[in-house]
């Protein structure tokens, strides 16, 4: 039992690292969002911009909810796995 135990709390540790990696990298992100949206790059404020430039746009805004996202559920699919695989050596 020491062992499971031991293989939860490391998992849901490296979870929380995780967890504060991922936060740790939104400010980065979110200035290269800036960046990419500016007048010298895709110049999304311009209302002139050809439809194709303006869909770049919307994926461009949606970059760091799909990254925040998807490192959040890889970091509970770890953390899951880890749990299941615990319970299923009992």
């Amino acid at each position: 039992m020491k062992k499971k135990g031991q293989a939860v709390f490391a998992g849901i540790m490296i979870f929380v690292m995780l967890v504060i990696v991922i936060v740790q990298f939104i400010p980065t992100i979110k200035d290269e969002i800036i960046r990419a949206r500016g007048q010298s790059y895709l110049d999304c404020d311009n209302t002139t911009i050809p439809t194709g430039t303006k869909m770049t746009c919307i994926v461009t805004d949606t970059q760091l909810f799909y990254f925040v996202g998807m490192a959040f559920a890889g970091a509970a699919a770890f953390l899951t796995g880890k749990w299941v695989k615990a319970r299923s050596e009992t």
